[in-house]
């Protein structure tokens, strides 16, 4: 397969990209540039189809078609992030010729959705030059929208360019660890039967903080450590996986922490597992004192979520309400909760 990434719009001057709470020109390069790399370490032929500069708007948009025809795509794909005129519009979208629901942007669309975007869907692209133009099977992505401050902070919370890529790959080459059985089925079988056995935590937080943490088994740790849950070293003695750790400050502000090491697994279930026995030993004083006390056992999935939120689970500021909000309502997952005792 050759695929041919465009970051779209050029840096700056003509051709350049929306300026909202983060610039478009910046943050599609980010995205398509860890998509590239993703590819290329995929053993998949990459062509570079960014233009960072032009004369003109229509310069650019004909260079961006003229290199690409040129190369044998078999997929052209264009990297871009949204605006609206009130700042007020939300969530991930994907241009095909005439809208065709082809697969692939089908999951695109869905794999960025879970990380709490709203899915806009596929629609008909034809308006659009690089769309019409271009031999190859062509997808323009709208991530999201980058002067909507709520599309903003869940890019970030999600992790940044390094999971939408991987978000992009995975609807790309549809791979996923158990094809026949739904990510959320998947790892709520296995949290159920924890909970039945050892009462630590609720199924349907652990299933919502999968899904989130590692963006429905798609993530980077989820793919290459088997970690669904991205839990630092901290005195684990097992396998372990190196990659920037994104961190969150009271502020609201994004810092990276370069070659952090995580946890790392055989398989998912491994990952659930050694979750919640962190959740259930967790402490800072040898022992004396467990971290999460107040929410092992607890049958309440908004008590769960807030008291992960304020016993410093997470850097993400919104956190637990990402959780509940975003995941176990959205997704009916209270369902894995509800079954006799």
């Amino acid at each position: 397969m050759v695929v041919g990434v465009n970051c779209g719009h050029t840096i700056m001057g003509a051709g350049c990209g929306a300026d909202g709470i983060i610039n478009e020109s910046v943050y599609t390069r980010k995205v398509g540039y860890a998509l590239m790399e993703i590819l290329k370490n995929s053993g998949v032929t990459v062509i570079d189809c960014t233009v960072d500069k032009a004369s003109s708007q229509s310069e650019y948009l004909k260079a961006v078609i003229d290199f690409a025809n040129n190369k044998g795509l078999d997929w052209f794909i264009s990297i871009h992030f949204n605006a609206s005129t009130g700042h007020m519009a939300n969530g991930v979208e994907a241009y095909t010729y005439k809208g065709r629901k082809y697969q692939d942007a089908l999951d695109i669309c869905e794999n960025i959705s879970r990380f709490g975007f709203q899915n806009r869907g596929v629609k008909d692209g034809s308006g659009l030059y690089v769309v019409r133009k271009t031999k190859a099977k062509a997808i323009l992505i709208e991530i999201c929208f980058c002067d909507n401050n709520d599309d903003v902070r869940k890019y970030h919370e999600a992790g940044g360019e390094a999971v939408i890529a991987e978000a992009i790959y995975s609807g790309i080459q549809n791979k996923v660890e158990n094809d026949r059985i739904p990510f959320d089925e998947y790892i709520g079988s296995i949290a159920q039967q924890d909970w039945k056995q050892r009462r630590i935590l609720l199924p349907s937080v652990v299933v919502a903080q999968a899904i989130k943490e590692s963006g429905w088994g798609t993530s980077e740790l989820a793919r290459n450590a088997k970690a669904l849950f991205g839990i630092k070293q901290n005195g684990w003695k097992g396998k372990t996986y190196m990659k920037t750790a994104t961190e969150q400050k009271s502020d609201g502000s994004i810092y990276k922490v370069e070659n952090t090491i995580w946890r790392a697994y055989e398989n998912w279930e491994q990952s659930v597992i050694d979750h919640n026995d962190y959740i259930a030993t967790r402490s800072t004083d040898g022992g004396k004192t467990l971290r999460y006390a107040e929410i092992i056992g607890c049958t309440d999935y908004k008590r769960v979520c807030a008291g992960l939120q304020r016993c410093g689970y997470a850097t993400a500021i919104n956190y637990g309400e990402s959780l509940i909000r975003d995941y176990i309502e959205k997704y009916y997952l209270a369902r894995f909760d509800e079954y006799p005792n």
